[in-house]
Order: C-alpha cells, then structure tokens, then sequence
C-alpha cells in the first residue's frame, strides 16, 4: 500500500491561513503535485517559519505579497519557491540556508527536505521520493485519469457562442468548472489566479494565436490540446508540435480522446 498522499497547493492554502494577516498570499501555482505525509509533516513548521520569516524583514508597515510557486527539477523533485512580491523572481541565486527552518528540518535533516534562501525568500526542495502521484491524493486505487469529469477546464475561444456551446457540452461530460477566455491576455490573468486541470486552446485567436498561453500551462505543467477551424496547415512552435489537436466544430468524443492522451502522458 502507497503511503497517504496531500495535494500540494491545498496543503499551502491551509499554511498560509494563520499568516493572512502579516503576509498577502499569491499563488502563482505550479503542476499538481501530492506530497507523501512524511514530507508533509517537515514541510509545514517549515513553511509557517518562511512566511513568518518574510513578514517580519518586511521594511513596510504593509503587509508584504508573497508569490507562491512550484514546478519540477529534471530530477523529478518538487520545488517550491516562495518569493516576496507579487511575482516570482527570476534569476535567482539561491544558497543553502545558514539558518535550520524549524527543529523539524533540524530533526529529519536535509535527507527529507532542503531549504535554500536568497534575498527575495526561500525555496523548499522535496526529493523525487516523496512525491506520489500528480493526479492522485489518496492512498488506494488508481490515479483518476477522466480528462473531463470533475476537472476545472480552461477554455480559450474568441468566438462567444462556440465557447459558450464548448462550455454546456464540457458541463454535459461532468465537468466541475469552465473558465472562458476569449484572449491571450484573459487567460494570462487567469492562470495567475487560478490553476486549471485541463485545457482546450484555439489556435487562431484574432490576429494572434494561443501559444504564449500554451507556454504558460508548459510552464505550470497543465495538459492542454489545441483546437482549429483551419486545417492542420499551422506552423507550431518546437516545443508545440506534439500537443494533440482537434478541428473545429467541437466534437465531445474527439476532445475527450484528446484530453485522455495528453493527460495519460502527463502522469
């Protein structure tokens, strides 16, 4: 038997809940990740100490944004980075803390968890070890691989009535939720407040495309396809090529075989 399993972004939700008052919460977000209990039980003294941290060297009466994001290494661990302001900080030059972030970390040592500090925040690495898997928080039974059911599905179409037909159909297949955005710049904003499960990206969107949209959810590790009224006649970035895509005028049945695939190869 696997041991229990936390989703990752609910468990930094309820973190950072004693610190609302000292600290303003932004979670950039990252891939669904479940973290092995064992982790979890390091992790949170150690982030209750980094927000608690970050409030008390804030130079304004305000209470500071801290930007909450997290992604993989090509190790396959899980790095959470917290950083002060409302936007994570790139180029970051990262040192192993001179400080032990709680007695846990002291307890368990760097073979559970690693800290590492700038002047920006901290980042918190998990070992491949104890991440389970991304789309499975309970201990029994195989991750939950239905592309629709119960998924928050992004949806980017600048034509209303065939969002809003992409919506019902979406709902009608069990969705839990359907954003709709109807340019490159809706779906920006709302991907940093909001992690979809799953997305549908039409290509063509206006004069531009979706593909810096695309970048994103690569960046966060969302599974996407990509949808056109056009042909197959496109010329799509490198990293884009093997997106599935599926013509326009939507069809339940090819979005769903869509989905599944690019799920199935995100797990």
């Amino acid at each position: 038997m696997k041991p229990a399993a936390t989703d990752l972004e609910s468990f930094i939700r309820s973190a950072f809940a004693s610190h609302a008052s000292v600290c303003r919460r932004r979670i950039v977000g990252g891939p669904a990740v479940a973290i092995d209990h064992r982790a979890t039980a390091v992790l949170a003294p150690v982030l209750n100490e980094i927000f608690s941290d970050i409030a008390a060297t804030s130079e304004s009466d305000v209470a500071p944004d801290v930007a909450i994001a997290w992604s993989y290494d090509p190790q396959g661990c899980c790095i959470i980075e917290l950083n002060k302001g409302s936007e994570p900080v790139r180029s970051v030059r990262w040192r192993q803390s001179s400080r032990a972030y709680s007695s846990a970390l002291e307890a368990y040592g760097q073979s559970m968890i690693r800290c590492e500090t700038s002047d920006w925040g901290a980042r918190v690495i998990v070992p491949a070890r104890y991440i389970a898997d991304r789309f499975s928080t309970s201990s029994s039974g195989p991750a939950h691989e239905d592309p629709i059911e119960g998924r928050t599905v992004l949806v980017v179409e600048d034509q209303l009535i065939i969002a809003l037909d992409l919506e019902a159909l979406l709902r009608e297949e069990g969705a839990e939720a359907v954003q709709l955005c109807g340019t490159v710049e809706d779906a920006l904003r709302s991907l940093e407040t909001e992690r979809p499960d799953v997305a549908v990206l039409d290509v063509n969107l206006g004069t531009t495309t979706s593909f810096p949209v695309a970048r994103e959810l690569q960046r966060i590790g969302v599974p996407f396809i990509f949808a056109t009224g056009y042909g197959k006649e496109i010329e799509f970035p490198a990293e884009m090529r093997q997106v599935p895509l599926v013509a326009k005028p939507y069809c339940v049945k090819t979005i769903r075989e869509a989905l599944s695939s690019t799920v199935v190869a995100h797990v």
